[in-house]
């Protein structure tokens, strides 16, 4: 009777009677079928429902009225017509497939799921979106807690493979539909065939039953929304590669980024594949192949199908072959690495394919959106939006810092990928990320050497750098772009961009000197001075020989260290460069105090002080002030070495370099516990140690600890020098320095170890 009431409403508006056979005709049926609507002896098609409304000039407030009336009269229709349930009721489903044979490792991932599920709000169906990368054990995770939870739905379990990335078939909501309603005991001729009243049809179904729903392999919000029931009581657990931002907005879905396995369980689900004995007799073999499958849950289990007889000579073929996702792939295509990943691929919009293709050219392991820029050459926006696609794909995930990266397999993939790219165009994305990260690592070194500018490379403009504001966020900034600058550095060696190598390794030499990274220190440097052996001219040869010396020097390497800087030393006499010269004696000066050989140390520092007068350069006096002050403290010179010292803090004071300050307090410290004053060291050594906090140098924090420990212990503090003792063990121990062990030893009464006020005082290199 609603329709009369609507015609009735439309006469008032237009104050006049319808004519009911014209308008049957306006309509497109016979005035006695109209006649049948309006009395509600029959149900109008949806179609002749919206131009009946439309003659009428029904209100919008009346077209929703009707048409959910409508609605509802076909779902109590049709599921009344339902011919294939059994007496006693509705069907009830046990669809779910399978665990995966060997499902090892999530048990934090399923903790999640369960802590989210305890919070279900009544009302509303739950719903659960696990989405990873491909080939991330999305499906494995998702069935193992389907079957953990089943015993909770006792109404049944649906699950339907959506085929959302199959190469040769697009994903049809309405025929994952058709399957589900037979699966609830629909009639096939009772099944509509519009995708809207399909969907509806299904929550009609769900309605007051509780039921597990998996949805497996979706491909977004749209194609899987309408498969949602309406109404709570059914949990709905989705899996997709990507991150159904959308269900999450409007439907409230709770999200589970799926990442690789951790290293143990990677290696329990080759355990379980391949058995525990095998595993322990080729155990190295067998954390190799863990790394070369990225912990990607598909490539162990394909590979623990290939081993053979040796895990041994599998490995060794996987790691000497050029194309891994080759060796780890398989004729399956659902288990191919590289089909797999390309499904993904396919579906991405053209300049995020692009920006997917150049990742393959970037050396490191993850990627900021300002380098993105400068592989595509584009404003920080366009690299925001390619990157955004990647993301929600899964071909990239975000990482702290924000930075972006993916596994080993994935950047094979990439990598595959860019070597279709013409080589011109290779060679110019790579030059443009180069050109990058030298302007941002001189940028950052801006913030970490403020009174020494000139020791920084020229570096090309850019108009794409991070936005760094003080000491703090440059040294966060390398911290967490350490790993692609070492990269980075080999990729420009490797690539020929010689100059970009140079000046990459002397632009982080502060940084990696401060922060006590020994070994990267010496492998960037050597990369440097390879490049400028091979291009640069001799001054340039000459400050890599240098800077190589003084990481080599903090390692021990005394005799090739020594070797270089006499050459360095030589080049800039024969250059007439009176600052390399300056430079090459303070390195040497730390390499003969490192040797033990202070006197020769000694002269160097009297040699270096003599240029000062020369160079003009009130820091390269005050430094010069320090060598001597350290030296005579080597000598047992105390009161000189006091007296150059404090001259020295004077010159670092006035000039506000605190890494200098830092430095010469140490020495001050030095000389007054030698001179029996150790209240006063312990002073001089806490606000070294202050500064060198500050300035995070890990390496000089820790040897400052240990001068309190002695200098405490001199002054009969003996718990206070115990726990600074404790503090410099751990410090050390942090950087994996020899030194460690010693004080441990010490610590644990095995006697002393000769550190504390007598521990070399070395120059800061």
């Amino acid at each position: 009777m609603a329709l009369w009431s609507a015609i009735r409403s439309s006469e008032q508006r237009q104050r006049r009677d319808l004519d009911r056979t014209v308008l049957a005709q306006r309509v497109g049926v016979s005035p006695s079928s109209l006649y049948a609507y309006l009395k509600g002896r029959t149900l109008l098609r949806s179609t002749t429902l919206d131009r009946l409304l439309d003659e009428l000039k029904a209100t919008p407030a009346e077209k929703r009225e009707l048409a959910s009336l409508r609605e509802a009269v076909e779902l109590a229709d049709q599921r009344d017509r339902v011919v294939d349930s059994p007496p006693s009721g509705l069907p009830t489903p046990r669809q779910l497939p399978p665990m995966t044979r060997g499902f090892a490792g999530r048990a934090s991932e399923l903790r999640t799921l369960d802590a989210l599920l305890a919070e279900e709000a009544s009302g509303t169906p739950f719903i659960a979106v696990i989405h990873g990368t491909a080939g991330v054990g999305k499906t494995t995770l998702a069935l193992c807690w389907a079957h953990r939870l089943k015993d909770r739905y006792p109404d049944g379990q649906l699950h339907v493979n959506l085929r959302g990335f199959d190469a040769d078939q697009a994903p049809d909501p309405g025929q994952a539909l058709d399957g589900l309603l037979q699966a609830l005991g629909a009639a096939t001729e009772s099944v509509p065939c519009e995708l809207d009243a399909k969907a509806a049809l299904f929550r009609s179904f769900l309605a007051g039953r509780r039921m597990l729903l998996v949805l497996d392999n979706a491909r977004s919000a749209e194609f899987v929304r309408p498969l949602l029931p309406a109404a709570g009581g059914t949990l709905v657990i989705i899996t997709s590669r990507n991150q159904m931002d959308g269900l999450a907005v409007r439907e409230g879905a709770h999200r589970l980024a799926l990442g690789v396995l951790p290293y143990k369980d990677a290696l329990a689900l080759l355990e379980r594949r391949l058995g525990a004995p095998r595993l322990a007799a080729e155990a190295s073999a067998a954390d190799e192949l863990v790394e070369l499958c990225a912990r990607l849950p598909l490539a162990l289990s394909v590979s623990a199908t290939k081993v053979g007889a040796s895990l041994e000579r599998f490995v060794r073929r996987t790691r000497e072959v050029h194309d891994r996702l080759e060796a780890l792939g398989s004729h399956e295509s659902d288990l191919d690495l590289r089909t797999v990943f390309q499904t993904s691929y396919a579906l991405l919009p053209e300049p995020a394919a692009r920006l997917f293709r150049l990742l393959g050219l970037h050396a490191g392991p993850d990627i900021d959106e300002y380098a993105c820029a400068a592989l595509l050459d584009d404003d920080i926006s366009a690299a925001r939006a390619a990157l955004g696609v990647l993301a929600s794909g899964s071909l990239v995930g975000e990482q702290p810092g924000v930075r972006f990266g993916s596994h080993d397999l994935l950047r094979a993939f990439a990598r595959s990928l860019a070597d279709d790219i013409p080589l011109e165009d290779r060679r110019a994305a790579v030059s443009r990320v180069l050109d990058h990260y030298l302007g941002a690592v001189v940028h950052a070194g801006r913030y970490i050497q403020v009174c020494r500018p000139e020791d920084l490379p020229w570096a090309p403009p850019s108009r794409q750098l991070p936005p760094l504001g003080d000491y703090g966020e440059a040294m966060a900034w390398l911290t967490a772009v350490l790993p692609t600058l070492r990269a980075t550095v080999a990729q420009a060696v490797a690539e020929g961009f010689d100059s970009h190598a140079w000046r990459l390794a002397w632009a982080s030499a502060v940084f990696l000197r401060r922060t006590g990274r020994r070994a990267d220190r010496v492998l960037i440097q050597h990369a440097g001075l390879t490049a400028a052996l091979r291009s640069g001219p001799p001054a340039v040869v000459a400050t890599s020989r240098r800077l190589l010396a003084d990481a080599l020097t903090r390692v021990g390497q005394i005799p090739r260290a020594l070797s270089l800087l006499h050459t360095s030393l030589a080049t800039c006499a024969e250059l007439g460069d009176s600052r390399g010269v300056f430079q090459a004696r303070l390195s040497l000066i730390r390499t003969h105090e490192a040797a033990g050989a202070s006197a020769t140390a000694l002269r160097h520092a009297e040699a270096a002080y003599g240029l000062t007068a020369s160079l003009g350069d009130s820091l390269a006096r005050a430094d010069a002030l320090t060598c001597l002050a350290k030296q005579e403290q080597h000598l047992n010179r105390h009161a000189e070495s006091l007296h150059h010292a404090r001259r020295a803090l004077r010159l670092y004071a006035r000039i506000g370099y605190a890494e200098g300050e830092a430095d010469i307090l140490r020495t001050i410290g030095r000389a007054e516990q030698r001179l029996g004053r150790p209240e006063d060291a312990v002073a001089h050594y806490e606000r070294s140690l202050e500064l060198d906090r500050l300035l995070g140098d890990r390496f000089w924090e820790a040897h400052k600890l240990q001068d309190l420990a002695g200098a405490l212990e001199a002054a009969g503090d003996v718990g206070a020098a115990r726990l600074r003792r404790e503090q410099a063990w751990a410090a050390f121990d942090a950087l994996r320095h020899p030194t460690a062990d010693l004080i441990r030893a010490e610590l644990d009464g095995a006697g002393p170890t000769g550190l504390g006020p007598v521990a070399p005082t070395q120059n800061r290199s």
